[in-house]
């Protein structure tokens, strides 16, 4: 494998002024850190109190509707700081709005591996494995929750979520989960404080690994997001606010890798709202174009920094040989003080599912 350093990151770069404002869109990109933002992902005991869902009467054997149970296992645990926990199996659960799963403040849903959350086939337009709605204190561990992506009952929809993070949810923590064939995102985030997303995995989703819509505080450290394909926007990460009054800031996502998707690797879409305080630091994007801004205007400044693009060239025939061999090349983008990355405006293509 050939390497070659370069002061870009698949963008020419440019020294321009580090704030731009635009119609209703505020890009903000800076280093350091954002103050609110979580600065670890350190996951921090609250209680020894544990409740099996195989004691609420769960059976994991890939066939019973395990939902009512696992749900008992959350509403005995919550508000005392303990733990429902997942031995390993696999618990067909019920995604739909009114039967969904539903965490309580306060508690840890512990996952083991070998233990997966799989959703029942559905038809439904809104649906998510787990749900964390207008409460605090939350973590989720381990484990994988699959989606029914092939097993969907209808064509349209894009919003089958594997974790829903909604309505003032706030000091929420994901660590090691694996989200993956879900009908829309692995993960979703609208109206949330101080989430933490750590060393998880987004595979082969629909829509998105993660989108998030409104929040001030989201931290994504060592994570995965690749083969995202089916419905635009295809996005590793997609940040865009759906309202005029939605506000994304301070995020931070770091050390993390971004392959194979259809769609960016990271977008950011400012087409109905605010997004500011973001920083994109020491990234890897492979196989995805790795950052696409979108509804603003050509050129943005930016702290992105120490991104690593993995990209393919085919090198130059020689002598008799007619073949031109392909070659991978590793683009590192140059240290971010006092440096702006341009981004061209563009949309997202729809690929086939």
């Amino acid at each position: 494998m050939r390497e070659r350093v370069a002061g870009q990151i698949g963008y020419a770069l440019s020294a321009a002024w580090p704030l731009l404002a635009f119609g209703s869109c505020l890009l903000a990109l800076a280093v350091p850190a954002p103050a609110r933002a979580a600065q670890d992902c350190e996951v921090r005991g609250r209680s020894s109190v544990v409740v099996s869902v195989k004691a609420k009467g769960a059976k994991g054997d890939g066939k019973t509707d395990d939902t009512a149970a696992i749900q008992a296992a959350i509403t005995a645990v919550g508000g005392t700081g303990g733990t429902a926990l997942v031995p390993k199996g696999t618990y067909m659960v019920d995604a739909e709005s009114e039967k969904r799963l539903m965490l309580k403040s306060d508690m840890t849903l512990k996952l083991d591996d070998g233990a997966t959350l799989k959703v029942i086939p559905n038809g439904a337009k809104h649906t998510a494995a787990l749900t964390i709605s207008a409460v605090s204190n939350v973590t989720v561990i381990g484990g994988t929750l699959e989606g029914d992506r092939k097993e969907h009952k209808t064509k349209s929809g894009q919003w089958g979520m594997g974790i829903r993070i909604v309505e003032d949810a706030r000091d929420v923590t994901i660590a090691n989960v694996t989200a993956t064939k879900m009908w829309g995102d692995g993960f979703y985030v609208s109206s949330a404080s101080n989430v933490r997303f750590c060393a998880v995995t987004a595979e082969g989703n629909r829509r998105q690994g993660l989108t998030i819509v409104a929040a001030d505080g989201v931290l994504v450290l060592d994570s995965v997001f690749k083969d995202t394909r089916g419905t635009r926007p295809n996005a590793g990460i997609d940040l865009e606010p759906n309202k005029p009054d939605h506000i994304i800031t301070n995020v931070r996502i770091e050390n993390s890798k971004f392959l194979d998707n259809a769609g960016a690797g990271i977008i950011l879409n400012c087409k109905h709202g605010r997004i500011s305080k973001v920083e994109v630091a020491r990234n890897v994007f492979r196989g995805n174009r790795p950052l696409l801004i979108a509804n603003a205007p050509a050129e943005i400044t930016s702290d992105f920094c120490r991104n690593r693009q993995f990209t393919k060239q085919e090198q130059i025939a020689a002598g008799f040989n007619p073949y031109a061999t392909p070659i991978e090349i590793v683009v590192l983008q140059s240290d971010c003080e006092n440096i702006g990355m341009e981004a061209r405006r563009g949309k997202s293509t729809k690929p086939k599912p």
